[in-house]
């Protein structure tokens, strides 16, 4: 009996047909279709951005004028949406219009009495721009006349419905820590924001997205070393100095820690490339309107740096310039102390500096060159009321001056030599006879070891005189001999021949007296 196929005469296998089914459109079709849908979207695109458009920027300086110049002045539609544009504008002597808010007033009631729509992206333009003015009466009154607005648009705009529904992020109070932690709970990207509120990406520098990224930061922070190369991207692309001081620092506050030493060196790269070096302080000035906290966390912040900075020169100077590694440990001690510091030597030094990529960057405006060809070098550093010299020679004594001390060797000329800044005048910082050590306050210091070790002398001229008898704290006691008369004198001080306390007990030691005597013992 034959089959339905036979009967039919469908000779052809099912399976066949259905794949061919499956490729009736040619590749080169489907590929055209997708381009022409690509292309369909741009101009979807293009539309919305059409209603942020604005081709009369050559008129602002003639409806600017016509504003200030006369008051009861007629505007027509044209006219109106350019002095929309013109509230950010000025020449001559000719203030901003936004910062006079009489001006200002006048300016939003001529809008209103004639409203169109098309109104309202300039008048958002000059409110995000100003996110962060000082002039904060005539922010209200924009931010009020935005959002009354935007509440009672009915039409069928797409931009203006998408800015309508985003208004929350337009409230002044914290609509851009609103957008910022919206953004990173949704797990989206930062760079998103512009498309997020509904404007333009080239909106993107104004500042009102100045928080927006520093809440983004804070809600992703415990993510820091994923996150570190997107949000210096976004901070190039942002190109705004209030956003880097306020972003950075607080970055540079959290990987202050063990934890994150391997991302250091690269947020120092990027404090230098978009704020710059701490060591010129003007680069980390503290800008207008900056709340009690920003200024604690820039300050903080600069001066972590500078931290950073100068141990890493000294791990690099007593290593390549002295190779003296006990010299290295000591001055390591009291890094976080150290406000800036300053390298002379020859050139010869200076490009062996240059070569080792740890401090490289840093070399040229810390590395003051002498005239002499010897290869001797001297790291300055300065401290409280002190300028303290180490030199590379090793025969070379270490040199402490007090900045207001006529015997400083002044550093506003080239130095011929760095034997410029020796002073064999100088008395040593300490003196002994029998019974007591006495500090002087500015002198010499040898390296040599005698019945103590240097550490535990300079140590103690250190303790006493620049850190004003300040006990440090170290992860590196300096050692002392187990056991040593200590001296008491009426201001409930220590002294010693080896260090210098305050009142307060050093842990580890246990103190008695015998007699007139005081006993410390090492535990």
């Amino acid at each position: 009996m034959p089959t339905t196929q036979e009967i039919l005469q469908f000779h052809f296998s099912p399976t066949t047909f259905q794949q061919s089914a499956q490729k009736i459109i040619p590749i080169n079709l489907a590929s055209l279709n997708d381009h022409r849908i690509d292309k369909l979207q741009k101009i979807i695109e293009e539309v919305g951005a059409a209603s942020f458009s604005f081709s009369g920027d050559n008129l602002i300086p003639q409806v600017f004028r016509k504003f200030k110049n006369s008051i009861n002045t007629n505007f027509d539609r044209r006219e109106l949406r350019t002095l929309s544009y013109s509230l950010n504008y000025s020449e001559q002597n000719l203030s901003i219009i936004f910062h006079n808010e009489n001006e200002l007033k006048y300016a939003l009631t001529l809008l209103d009495t004639n409203w169109r729509d098309s109104f309202l992206v300039g008048l958002i333009d000059c409110f995000l721009r100003n996110w962060e003015t000082k002039y904060t009466k005539s922010l209200e009154q924009i931010e009020q006349f935005i959002l009354n607005k935007l509440e009672n648009y009915s039409g069928n705009r797409g931009t203006l419905i998408s800015l309508k529904n985003n208004k929350r992020y337009f409230n002044k109070k914290n609509g851009d820590l609103v957008l910022g932690d919206t953004i990173a709970k949704l797990n989206k990207s930062i760079q998103e924001a512009t498309k997020i509120l509904g404007v333009p990406e080239s909106w993107w520098t104004y500042n009102y997205f100045s928080k927006v990224i520093v809440t983004y930061y804070e809600r992703n922070k415990s993510n820091i070393s994923a996150e570190i190369d997107n949000l210096n991207e976004v901070i190039i692309k942002h190109n705004n100095s209030i956003t880097n001081k306020r972003l950075i620092s607080k970055i540079i506050i959290q990987v202050n820690k063990p934890d994150f030493t391997t991302l250091q060196d690269q947020i120092k790269k990027i404090a230098f490339a978009q704020i710059g070096d701490p060591n010129n302080i003007s680069n980390w000035n503290i800008f207008d309107n900056a709340t009690e906290i920003e200024r604690k966390e820039i300050t903080q912040a600069r001066n972590i740096l500078n931290e950073w900075i100068t141990k890493q020169f000294i791990n690099v100077f007593f290593k390549v310039c002295i190779n003296d590694d006990r010299r290295k440990k000591f001055w390591l001690r009291f890094v976080s102390k150290i406000s800036s510091f300053k390298v002379y030597g020859p050139l010869h030094t200076q490009n062996i500096l240059k070569r080792d990529e740890r401090v490289a960057e840093y070399v040229e405006s810390r590395f003051e060159i002498v005239t002499s060809k010897r290869d001797v070098s001297a790291f300055i550093l300065f401290m409280g009321d002190y300028m303290l010299i180490e030199f590379s020679n090793e025969g070379y004594a270490f040199y402490a001056y007090k900045i207001t001390s006529p015997y400083r060797p002044s550093l506003d000329f080239k130095l011929n030599s760095v034997d410029d800044l020796r002073n064999a005048s100088m008395p040593m910082a300490i003196q002994s006879d029998n019974y007591y050590d006495y500090f002087n306050d500015e002198g010499r210091l040898t390296h040599r070891d005698g019945n103590q070790i240097w550490e535990t002398k300079f140590y103690s001229w250190m303790n006493k005189k620049v850190l004003g008898g300040t006990v440090m704290k170290t992860n590196s006691p300096i050692e002392v001999s187990a056991k040593e008369s200590i001296a008491k004198n009426s201001n409930e001080q220590w002294e010693t021949s080896s260090n210098y306390w305050s009142t307060r007990e050093l842990p580890g030691y246990t103190y008695s007296k015998k007699k007139d005597a005081w006993y410390k013992n090492k535990l």
